[in-house]
């Protein structure tokens, strides 16, 4: 932590930690602008030279990546093959596959077309301190351009998100969220889960392929959640590399605008382990997000990778 900064550090490290007594407001005093990004950490290359070290992977997307890549082509290797055997013909035992790709592609596109037409844009003059989080995120991720920023007009929207379409990258917040950082009263929770967002852009988890490719495993009850799961902490790494003091960020999802600021992230992190049951693991099972109390376990403590299954 900056010693520059020591009540927005203290605030952050009591709500991160959860000690009995400590002062739960966090974030920055009203009226501050949005935090900078702490670059990453450079690594030495071969040449001498440094370049910036990208936040890791958690150990469990990649080889879920591949199982659901695995699924996926079995799927529709055997789809194909009942095609043939039904019809005999090459034309309809391979048209699915074009029309697979082209509904893929115009539901992102109709998707994409509903936010430009309906959401607020974050522009260099429209939400300008934003605008300029935006972009030097991206570029301490080594974006080669910044993602566009949607609000979320919606009566009841969303969380956060990150999509494509083409080679438009794109990241939605929803108001509440967005109120809570523009405003100045905590911008750096604005931060910190735009920071998310970003890094799932970074960590490629946006593309059209990778979403094609994975699509057969999201048939399967639990699989497709499973990465969805692990590429979250993925999109956290990314985000703690860059704005560590902002994870307290969290418990805006948890408590929501008004009250997050009385949630004791580390009590909630501590159920994490404590908590049991069997509904409850089938709930983690199942679940496309992680749970609010892993991900602050895992946000609390770096030392593990968060916790996709048991």
């Amino acid at each position: 932590m900056s010693p520059a900064t020591p009540p927005e550090s203290r605030a952050a490290a009591c709500s991160t930690s959860g000690v009995p007594g400590c002062s739960l407001q966090g974030g920055r005093p009203t009226g501050e602008p949005l935090p900078d990004p702490r670059p990453a950490p450079p690594v030495e290359t071969a040449g001498g030279d440094e370049e910036l070290l990208p936040a890791p992977a958690h150990p469990w997307e990649l080889p879920l990546l591949a199982v659901c890549v695995t699924i996926t082509l079995a799927l529709a290797a055997g789809a194909l093959h009942l095609l043939w055997t039904l019809t005999a013909s090459v034309v309809w035992t391979l048209a699915p596959v074009p029309a697979v790709l082209a509904v893929c592609w115009v539901a992102r596109g109709l998707r994409y077309a509903r936010h430009r037409a309906e959401s607020v844009k974050v522009s260099p003059t429209q939400f300008p301190e934003t605008h300029r989080l935006v972009v030097s995120l991206s570029e301490a991720m080594g974006l080669a351009r910044a993602p566009e920023v949607y609000v979320s007009t919606e009566r009841h929207p969303r969380r956060t998100d990150a999509s494509a379409h083409g080679l438009r990258r794109y990241l939605v917040l929803c108001h509440d969220v967005f109120e809570v950082g523009e405003h100045g009263r905590d911008p750096e929770a604005l931060a910190f889960l735009v920071a998310h967002q970003i890094g799932h852009v970074a960590a490629g988890h946006t593309g059209y392929w990778r979403r094609v490719s994975t699509l057969g495993a999201e048939l399967l009850p639990g699989v497709g959640a499973a990465l969805s799961r692990a590429q979250e902490y993925t999109a956290d790494h990314h985000a703690h590399a860059h704005l560590p003091e902002a994870a307290h960020a969290v418990r805006l999802l948890a408590g929501g605008r008004r009250l997050y600021r009385r949630v004791n992230m580390g009590e909630m992190a501590d159920r994490a382990r404590t908590d049991r049951g069997c509904s409850l693991l089938l709930y983690h099972l199942l679940a496309r997000r992680p749970s609010n109390t892993r991900r602050m376990a895992a946000l609390r403590d770096r030392s593990r990778p968060g916790r996709v299954f048991l």
